[in-house]
This record gives C-alpha cells, sequence and structure tokens, in this order.
C-alpha cells in the first residue's frame, strides 16, 4: 500500500510535469492538503522528493515554487535521451517477460486509436509519457529506469511550454506503436533503431517550433 507521501508526490508531479501548476508559479501546501485530504508533512516530504528531481524550487522564507522552465535545457537534455533512450528500448525487447506482455499490448492498442478520436494536448503528453515509463520499466536495470523517468520528466515540461505554440502531431505517438510491437517481438535491433528514430523525429520537430 502507497504512504500518503507517495500518492502526494504522485499527484503534485503530474500536475508539475503537465503544467497544471504553471512555471515559478507559488504552491500552496494548505490548498494542497485540503485537496488531496490529508496533513501538510506528507505534502511537505513529497515537495522535498521533488526538489530533488528538479521539479520544485524553495526559497528561504517564501516557499516552494514550481521550477523555471529554460528552453535552452532541452538540447541537453535531448542529447542524453538520444543516447539512453534506445538503449532502453534494445534492453526492454531483451528482458520483457511473458507476463508483461498484456499491458504492453494494451498500450498498443491505445496508441493505434489515438487517430480515431480527438484527444487534446495533455492527455497525447500524458500518454507518450506513459509509454516511455513502461518501456523503463522493462529494461530490469533501476538506475537506467530512474534515470530516464527523471530526464523524461524535465522534457516533458519544456515540450508542453513549446507545443502551446504548435500542437503536437498524433504520428509523433503512432510511432511509438511499432518500437511496443518490436519490444513484444523480443526483437531488441529493432527496438533500438525505432526508437532511435522516433527521438530524433521528435527532436527536429520541437526544433522547427523553438
Amino acid at each position: 500500500m502507497e504512504s500518503l507521501a507517495e500518492i502526494a508526490y504522485k499527484v503534485i508531479a503530474d500536475r508539475l510535469i503537465m503544467l497544471d501548476i504553471r512555471p515559478n508559479e507559488s504552491i500552496n501546501e494548505s490548498q494542497l492538503s485540503k485537496e488531496m485530504q490529508m496533513g501538510r508533512t506528507p505534502i511537505r516530504e513529497a515537495l522535498h522528493r521533488l526538489e530533488n528531481d528538479r521539479l520544485v524550487v524553495t526559497q528561504p522564507r517564501k516557499g516552494s515554487f514550481a521550477a523555471p522552465i529554460d528552453i535552452t535545457d532541452l538540447s541537453e537534455v535531448g542529447q542524453v535521451r538520444q543516447i539512453l533512450e534506445p538503449a532502453a528500448a534494445r534492453l526492454a525487447a531483451r528482458n520483457i517477460r511473458d507476463a508483461q506482455s498484456p499491458e504492453i499490448g494494451q498500450y498498443v492498442g491505445l496508441i493505434e486509436s489515438v487517430g480515431e478520436r480527438a484527444v487534446d494536448q495533455g492527455d497525447l503528453m500524458r500518454l507518450d509519457l506513459s509509454v516511455h515509463n513502461a518501456i523503463y520499466s522493462l529494461t530490469g536495470n533501476g538506475h537506467l529506469e530512474h534515470t530516464l523517468r527523471h530526464y523524461g520528466n524535465l522534457s516533458t515540461r519544456i515540450w508542453l511550454v513549446v507545443l502551446e505554440r504548435r500542437p503536437l502531431v498524433v504520428e509523433h505517438i503512432a510511432e511509438l506503436g511499432p518500437i511496443l510491437r518490436a519490444i513484444l517481438a523480443k526483437d531488441p535491433d529493432e527496438a533500438g533503431a525505432l526508437m532511435d528514430a522516433h527521438v530524433r523525429n521528435f527532436s527536429r520537430y520541437i526544433a522547427s517550433v523553438v
């Protein structure tokens, strides 16, 4: 069973990543406590953890704020992900267990249905982040998973700011389907190559907007 601090962490992290709490916006502990119906101690524990994740900044005598976003960080974050994401996809294809296949198959179905209905930017980015996180969890490497989740969260915040100028194309999300199918087929070379192309394509798309 998850602790209150873990629940608070996940809820607040989602709001920060998806920009429901805007960059530089003050974080009201009392309001969060009321909304989540829990004491302020787990809220503070969650904020401390989010500060370590570079999603929150704390200023003495002023309180906690959503971390600012510097779009120039996107290039450096992208360089890290360009190296690590294909490696994660290859490891996932090598290590996926039969018991994990149904969950990945569900993601394939979600991705392939995206073009059939109207989906807002927030939902698209949540799906993108969820699929990447699912791949990381398949690697069997906790250090790699932690690192990629960290950079995935940071880059998603920046992307959402950039994509306010130009909507995300559904084709980017559709590229995840073949990657997952390659993982299900336990084909590390194909999974790695497709992920490499996926990350490069999105980097080019974002660069055209910035």
